[in-house]
């Protein structure tokens, strides 16, 4: 493998407009959460009003004009023309087959009927009948010339630049050049015939390099700013405030007023420093995508909402949103959320920072145990332990602090709290699963129930392969425990990863009744396509039964981009130019721990499945082998696996093999030599 990527702790210093919208969300909502309540003018007048004196601008101000500044920016970037980037391999691979082609007219005229033939498989060019015989009749003289002029022509077209719509006006550039030359109309038509297939466009856009100048000239651009003076008069005596003016003062920020503008201000900046704060930790410390920031944005909204409205702060649904943010979220994303939600009900129920703190850290605990969750009973559990709990320490606080009005009817509140928050999200799961596309335990575990339809018509089509994946979630299951990793989707994804192989089970090894291979009727190109089609058509399954999107990826990637090595090598003998790369999965690349586990755990267990494996080195060697080849081809290159998460998973593998094949082991002492396993993928999963 080149590199296995670590995982990046750094926050980016320039951010993407994708990556900016999140944050203005944030200090918007917590923005109006802060100052909802104020809502000050500046200027005391209504719409409508006459005005019976100047109406003066009470303070210094400075503001952009934006029509005028972004007309300006607007011609800036305008300026700067389109950048282009010569690539001078074009040429040099150009004047390389063109020189190679004349190689072959050379063979031609000497007699070697097989040249053009050659030519096609070589250059992948063929020429007319007519255009050969030329070659064959001239003399040497003749060839040569037209030889010298071709590379000359072909060279000089490509140094002064071909861009894309440069080809329709190239004719006009090469007769301009052989109207220079010494050669007769029959020599111009050939010569011509020669160099079209080798003219190629080697100026491209250069998009990156484009848009960053463009960019640098918008930034030069200097604002243009209205500068309003302090008692400047702003609209004169008689004048009827109407729309214009209205939106006059809006421009000018006049429509607030000033001794409001600290406590507007002050709320501002903590907002914003919040919502940065909040930014920065995702960005840096959670592994999060675009659509679930979202989501998390919206129930943190939601979570401000019912605090901020409830009357009393034993009605806010705490449990709920902390339950829900665990089980969709990793523990940083949900620790960040609840902390968030809980800063703002201490400014919502300042006098009850006590009670909510005390809340907030039973929810907080009880809730992490969501991601152990088997069934829809266990969700009551853990909403009835938070409610017992939380009312139990009111009890208690309450009779502490010597204040024990209501205390009955708030603990019964807290402890229906906690209940029927449990008993909404159980409802709520399938949905929002379906909404994000994202695995829950409780949704895993009913992918692994024997009587989920999808399952049931895997082993009913294609049992060796389902018994293949069941072999291969062991090995998944244990290697991702072993990192950390979660074992619950190495497992689900595991028993999944080959349900394509359902379209067609008789042609993969582990469905073949004994003495019957389809593939020995057909060609090893077909054999491929059809044994690589399988990872198509699982993603094409796995969208149709609406599986998460882990599950899905994890389909599509367990093979990444490996050869098809059996088949691409029986190819090879009929063909010796056979392509290599028509003999690949198509990818991606496992874009996962899990994935990259699943992608090993395939491999390792096709192989030993097929191995007599005789001892503990046995073992070791197959897995050493397997893996090293994965590493080598860069398989692993995007799943984020570290060296030393690899030799864990090493080890666990090692321990499961010997566990599920011990019964091969004859212990002869006969060694094995697993150098070269894992590159041939005819034996694989």
């Amino acid at each position: 493998m080149k590199k296995l990527r670590k995982r990046r702790t750094n926050l980016k210093i320039r951010l993407t407009f994708k990556e900016i919208i999140p944050l203005l969300i944030l200090f918007l909502i917590f923005s109006s959460f802060l100052i909802y309540s104020f809502i000050p003018p500046f200027v005391f007048i209504k719409k409508g009003v006459t005005l019976k004196r100047d109406l003066r601008s009470p303070a210094e101000i400075e503001i952009i004009d934006k029509e005028k500044t972004e007309e300006l920016i607007k011609k800036a970037e305008e300026s700067v023309p389109v950048l282009y980037e010569y690539d001078p391999d074009v040429e040099k691979n150009a004047i390389n087959n063109l020189e190679s082609l004349f190689k072959y007219l050379k063979k031609w005229r000497d007699g070697d009927k097989g040249a053009q033939e050659e030519i096609f498989k070589d250059l992948g060019i063929t020429f007319s009948k007519e255009y050969l015989t030329y070659f064959s009749k001239i003399s040497e003289e003749e060839f040569n010339k037209i030889k010298s002029t071709s590379i000359t022509l072909l060279s000089y077209l490509l140094r002064s630049g071909i861009k894309e719509e440069d080809l329709s006006n190239i004719d006009t550039k090469i007769e301009n050049f052989l109207s220079s030359q010494k050669i007769n109309e029959i020599e111009k038509y050939h010569i011509v015939a020669t160099i079209k297939p080798f003219i190629k466009v080697n100026l491209k856009i250069n998009t990156e390099l484009t848009e960053k100048r463009r960019e640098e000239a918008k930034k030069s651009v200097k604002p243009v700013i209205i500068k309003i003076e302090k008692g400047e008069i702003i609209f004169e005596k008689g004048t009827t405030i109407g729309d214009k003016e209205i939106e006059l003062l809006k421009k000018y920020g006049l429509l607030f007023t000033i001794k409001d503008i600290p406590k507007i201000l002050y709320s501002i900046i903590i907002a914003f420093l919040l919502s940065l704060l909040f930014f920065i930790f995702v960005n840096s410390n959670i592994k999060i995508s675009q659509k679930e920031l979202y989501f998390l944005i919206v129930i943190l909204t939601l979570a401000l909402v019912a605090g901020r409205f409830v009357p009393d702060p034993y009605l806010i649904p705490l449990p709920f949103f902390a339950m829900l943010s665990f089980l969709f979220f990793s523990f940083s994303a949900s620790t960040l959320f609840i902390l968030t939600a809980y800063f703002f009900y201490i400014l919502f129920f300042p006098e009850q920072i006590i009670f909510l703190t005390l809340f907030l850290l039973v929810s907080l605990f009880l809730s992490m145990q969501v991601k152990r969750i088997k069934n829809m009973g266990d969700f009551l559990k853990i909403g009835l332990g938070i409610g017992a709990i939380s009312s139990i320490f009111l009890i208690l606080f309450s009779i502490l602090m010597k204040n024990t009005e209501g205390i009955i009817l708030n603990s019964i509140i807290l402890f229906i709290n906690g209940t029927f928050s449990s008993i909404v999200l159980a409802g709520l799961v399938p949905h929002i699963e379906r909404l994000l596309s994202i695995s829950t335990p409780l949704g895993l575990v009913e992918l692994l129930n024997i009587n989920n339809p999808l399952l049931n018509e895997f082993i009913l089509k294609a049992p060796g392969s389902y018994q293949h994946s069941i072999n291969v979630s062991t090995l998944a299951q244990v290697a991702a425990d072993a990192i950390g990793e979660n074992a619950l989707l190495a497992k689900v994804g595991a028993y999944y990863h080959d349900i394509g192989k359902m379209l067609r089970p008789q042609f993969f090894i582990e469905n073949q009744s004994p003495g019957i291979n389809p593939h020995d009727s057909i060609s090893p190109s077909l054999s491929a396509l059809i044994i690589i089609s399988h990872v198509k058509d699982g993603v094409d399954i796995a969208k149709k039964y609406k599986l998460p999107k882990e599950i899905t990826d994890i389909i599509a990637e367990h093979h990444g981009t490996t050869l098809v090595t059996y088949f691409y090598r029986k190819a090879k003998e009929l063909d010796p130019d056979v392509r290599k790369d028509t003999f690949r999965y198509p990818g991606p690349l496992p874009s996962s721990k899990v994935s990259g586990i699943i992608m090993l755990a395939d491999s390792i267990e096709a192989t030993a499945r097929s191995e007599k494996l005789e001892k503990k080195e046995d073992f070791v060697d197959l897995v050493d082998s397997i893996i090293k080849t994965k590493i080598e081809d860069g398989q692993l290159e995007n799943s984020d696996l570290s060296f030393k998460e690899i030799n864990k998973i090493k080890e666990a593998f090692v321990k499961v093999l010997m566990s599920v094949y011990h019964e091969r082991i004859s212990y002869n002492e006969k060694g094995g030599n697993f150098r070269e396993r894992g590159k041939d993928t005819g034996k694989e999963g």
